[in-house]
């Protein structure tokens, strides 16, 4: 199984002073750019919201704005956390990794179209369950 971490179009160097941000690609496939750019076409104020995030992450220490990053309340989940495009749809996934390289890894995206708990726990669970593929290779 190969594992890696990839860049994501337009996040900077000068973005990413604490972080690294990267996107988890396993087998050459990714569940986030593919999302990103359908966003950033179809739904650009969302689009913004989740890149504006994502810079901040990556030169702070931890968001703790719930309206900006939110972690699962659900214990099975781990360490996984989602950035909230505020008043929008737009969900992405991810985890931090401190081991190696400090490192932010987004996993899946969310698009929230309802007030939908069990979609909203899958998305987390998929995120879990990525970053223990994840953990599994380093």
């Amino acid at each position: 199984m190969a594992v890696e971490l990839i860049q994501i179009p337009g996040v900077t160097n000068h973005q990413q002073l604490v972080w690294q941000i990267r996107v988890l690609q396993i087998n050459g496939r990714n569940f986030v750019l593919g999302p990103l750019v359908e966003w950033e076409r179809k739904s650009p104020g969302d689009y913004k919201k989740i890149m504006k995030i994502l810079s901040i992450i990556g030169q702070v220490d931890r968001i703790r704005d719930e309206k900006k990053v939110k972690k699962s309340s659900n214990p099975k989940h781990d360490g996984v956390y989602e950035i909230r495009a505020d008043k929008g749809s737009a969900r992405l996934m991810f985890f931090y990794c401190e081991k190696n390289q400090a490192a932010v890894i987004c996993t899946n995206t969310y698009w929230k179209t309802k007030s939908s708990r069990k979609e909203q726990d899958q998305a987390f669970e998929n995120c879990h369950q990525l970053k223990q593929i994840y953990e599994q290779h380093n």
